[in-house]
């Protein structure tokens, strides 16, 4: 069950709308496209997009 709930929780994860975006680390990196500022990384949890 408690395997269950965690792919869940992975698949759920969404980007994070900010109205300022910051690297969170070294691996982050801010792209713009489309005229978005977007923040990549290789840790989901940093995903982040302006807006």
């Amino acid at each position: 069950m408690w395997a269950l709930l965690s792919v869940l929780t992975h698949v759920e994860m969404r980007m994070k709308v900010n109205a300022s975006v910051k690297k969170m680390c070294r691996k982050c990196k801010i792209i713009k496209r489309k005229g978005v500022v977007r923040v990549i990384c290789a840790d989901p949890r940093h995903k982040q997009r302006q807006g």
